[in-house]
């Protein structure tokens, strides 16, 4: 089945987890809160920004390579952005409850996206780098431990293709 190949600027979408710390209602006030530290959920909206290839292009747009990096876009790191510790969910563990409001996450790096282990054509390839194809699984942030969540999806251009 042939899949398109992704170029600078396509999107990166999914889930990641960190490690977050705040406050927690107290099931024995006073007082009204405890220290929580836990690991949440979180939205990664992220685009295909950087290393990708200096000499092959689709439309004038550099194609993506396995050594390509993606980074959150522009305020998903603030309070009300996806990637901000009030907005995690499925927090572990959910006992005391966390207050979303108090939470901050606490790992690094932070934004940063890799094209997982098995992404990448096993045919077409840019100076000995594999090419990025639409669904390709991307690593993103810290990883802690949880599996790839998040994938790239072909925006950028819709006519060049390769078959895995």
């Amino acid at each position: 089945m042939a899949r398109l190949v992704v170029v600078k600027g396509d999107p990166v979408r999914g889930t990641d987890q960190h490690n977050v710390q705040g406050q927690a209602t107290n099931p024995a006030p006073p007082p009204p809160t405890v220290p929580y530290v836990g690991v949440g959920a979180f939205d990664y909206v992220g685009t295909i920004t950087d290393q990708v290839s200096d000499f092959v292009t689709v439309d004038d747009v550099p194609i993506a390579l396995v050594t390509s990096r993606s980074t959150l876009d522009p305020g998903q790191t603030a309070p009300a952005g996806k990637h901000a510790g009030p907005q995690g969910t499925g927090f572990v563990p959910p006992a005391p409850q966390p207050v979303p409001a108090s939470l901050t996450i606490s790992d690094a790096p932070l934004g940063i996206g890799v094209p997982n282990a098995a992404a990448g054509s096993a045919l077409l390839t840019v100076d000995g780098a594999k090419v990025l194809l639409d669904g390709d699984l991307i690593d993103t942030c810290s990883g802690i431990g949880a599996p790839a969540g998040s994938k790239v999806s072909a925006r950028g251009q819709a006519y060049l293709t390769c078959t895995d």
